[in-house]
Parts: structure tokens; sequence; C-alpha cells
């Protein structure tokens, strides 16, 4: 993940973030709780890996290490909200991999994947934190009312504190991969 994301091409806010996130996981944290009850959406995530492990090698060898994962990770259905897809709550879930409640349990970083069920609106939200975005599927993304982009597997973009948020996919599971800092002044 961090290789992917501190490439010479990625955007210059998007790339900083993850520095600073790859930079504070050279100090580890405490083993985190295990998995426990799935979501329905879970059925989508296997999909969602075989998507991504047919593309770019880099993306492909990213598939296989949160393959390895699945057993461990915990899974939280998401609430709704303005515009989210009928049944949200059901379509969507999300875990975190490193941070508060993930697999390594720490407060200062928090790393976390979204998936979302085919045909799934997530909803208009502010996000608290900036947060560097690593797409795993093709989709859409609105950043602070702006207009819809399509971004593709391997889509890197940054989103900015205090900034409005929504994504949304059509005929295939969406994945991403998300980073921030839990605390500017850690």
């Amino acid at each position: 993940m961090g290789d992917l994301l501190v490439a010479p091409k990625v955007p210059v806010m998007a790339s900083y973030l993850a520095g600073k996130i790859y930079q504070k996981l050279g100090r580890c944290g405490d083993l985190g709780q295990l998995a426990q009850d799935r979501p329905e959406i879970i059925e989508h995530w296997q999909r969602a890996l075989a998507n991504l492990a047919d593309g770019h090698s880099r993306l492909a060898e990213l598939s296989a290490h949160l393959s390895s994962l699945s057993d461990t990770l915990v899974w939280r259905n998401g609430r709704t909200g303005p515009f989210a897809s009928l049944r949200f709550e059901k379509s969507h879930a999300h875990t975190v991999l490193v941070g508060p409640g993930g697999i390594e349990e720490r407060s200062d970083v928090r790393i976390g994947l979204t998936l979302m069920a085919p045909y799934s609106r997530f909803p208009d939200h502010v996000q608290f934190h900036s947060r560097v975005f690593l797409l795993l599927s093709d989709g859409e993304v609105c950043l602070d009312d702006d207009i819809w982009f399509r971004a593709t597997r391997g889509t890197i973009f940054f989103n900015e504190a205090g900034r409005k948020f929504a994504m949304r996919c059509t005929g295939e599971p969406f994945l991403a991969l998300w980073g921030q800092i839990e605390d500017a002044s850690l």
C-alpha cells in the first residue's frame, strides 16, 4: 500500500498524507480484536478482490495481501445519510486494518477499507480528517459538491478535512482503501 501511495505520479497532497501515515507506522501498535459476525455485504468481498487481482501487478499483489487478512477483518455496516442508496445499511460495510478497532490497535493513524455492493451510493458526508484514498475498483467520486468524476482501479486522491465527500458504483462491487492521521498533534 505504501509503495502505491507514495509513487512519483501520485497527487502531491495524497502522497504527503500517505508519507505521514507511513512514518507513524514505524512504531507498532497492539493486536486488535478478531473477526466476529459478518454482515451480508461480505459476499461481495471475494468478487472485489478477484477484480483487483485481474489488473496491474502491484494491485494484484495488494489483492493477495488483503485476501490473506480475510479471516481477521472485523466488518461493520455503515449508517445511511443524504442521497444514499436504498438499503444502504445492508449494501455497505467498512473495516479498520490499522487504528481504533482495527487488526493493529493504535490511536495515531487509521487505515481502512470500504466495501459496497453493486449499484450502491455512499451518502454525502463531511469528513472530519483529511484522508487519502486508493480505489481498488472502478467507481465514481464527488468531492465538495463538485462534479462527479469517474475513477478506475488504482486511482489515488486526497480529500481535505471539512470537505463533503460521496462515492458510488455500478455493476461491480466497490472497494476502496483509505488512510488518515487521527490527531494532527501526534
